[in-house]
């Protein structure tokens, strides 16, 4: 009988990006579920399985934790967003299929998270000054990528973002409500009234405009 292969040892990067990582992963979670005031440098390490030591030998503050991880957040929403673009032109109806997608990412642990920082944001003006440029380049490029589907192409130029953001906060909104009121049974009303809303409202324009 040979003996075991040894695993390899992690490499002193290896080890501080798995530390980053569970770090990041307990932050998500923490602000999803208790909000961004109630995540402690305590709460999150706790989750994480490390030492207050251990997170502050990876970041300076709490602020550097929160800002690294709204990056990985907004990386992770559009990768997920991206992967639906890829292929939305497959579907049989890509609006039907755009507009499910939006609604469910808006209601998930990850965006709520997102929109905690948010609204500290609003408040902090450190936090805000150092999300600002990652956010500008996060909904840009996913005005790009529905520019490329061209699942909004039945309206023009001038509107397609408009109609974007529309729709974006429309779901937000939504998904903040749901928790102290929840409907599911007007979902699907609520979904083909938006469709049938956007449909006639494109047919309604000039052509050409």
């Amino acid at each position: 009988m040979t003996a075991a292969t040894p695993r390899p040892r992690r490499t002193q990067q290896q080890r501080r990006a798995a530390t980053v990582a569970k770090l990041v992963d307990a932050t998500i979670a923490a602000i999803g579920e208790l909000g961004y005031q109630r995540t402690t440098v305590q709460e999150i390490c706790g989750r994480a399985g490390l030492s207050v030591g251990a997170m502050f030998r990876q970041f300076d503050s709490r602020l550097d934790l929160i800002v690294r991880t709204a990056d990985e957040v907004f990386a992770r929403q559009l990768a997920a967003f991206r992967a639906l673009m890829e292929h939305l032109g497959a579907q049989e109806d890509s609006l039907d299929t755009a507009l499910r997608f939006l609604r469910e990412a808006q209601s998930s642990n990850i965006t709520h998270a997102l929109r905690e920082i948010y609204l500290a944001a609003r408040s902090d003006a450190e936090l805000r000054a150092r999300i600002e440029p990652t956010v500008a380049s996060y909904y840009a490029a996913m005005v790009e990528g529905v520019e490329q589907t061209g699942v909004l192409s039945q309206f023009p130029d001038r509107l397609r973002e408009s109609v974007f953001f529309l729709l974006l906060h429309l779901f937000s909104g939504e998904a903040i409500v749901r928790p102290v009121y929840a409907r599911p049974d007007l979902d699907a009303s609520i979904l083909t009234l938006i469709e049938d809303m956007l449909r006639t409202y494109a047919e309604s324009l000039p052509t050409g405009d």
